[in-house]
């Protein structure tokens, strides 16, 4: 299964990335919406995108994905006290919202529970 993961934070992209990929996951990384979709149009078997949404495109990237490829399940994050880029990823229906702590502590788990909201 291919996770799309966005995050200009390298320390942040590195341990979700090895996490994920730890579990069996394939991780395909995209920091910005055109190549994203590029690598969405390329990897039709993507089903899930974990998206930084600090930092330069992350809600660019959200906004456009919810748009054009709805069936592809979010998980974004984000600092704890930023309550006004949670409440955006929020509107602009984002599957699951975290803190950049708990993204990292429960990656895999959260990424399993939009597969298991896939399949509902």
């Amino acid at each position: 299964m291919k996770v799309l993961l966005s995050d200009s934070n390298l320390i942040t992209s590195s341990k979700v990335s090895s996490l994920l990929k730890g579990a069996g996951y394939e991780v395909v990384p995209a920091s910005r919406w055109n190549k994203a979709k590029e690598l969405i149009e390329e990897n039709p078997d993507i089903k899930v995108a974990v998206i930084n949404l600090e930092g330069f495109g992350g809600v660019e990237l959200l906004k456009n994905l919810k748009e054009q490829y709805p069936q592809i399940k979010t998980l974004t994050y984000c600092g704890h006290k930023n309550i006004q880029l949670q409440s955006m990823a929020n509107q602009l229906g984002a599957d699951i919202v975290v803190p950049n702590s708990a993204v990292v502590s429960s990656v895999v788990e959260l990424v399993a529970k939009l597969l298991d909201q896939k399949s509902e």
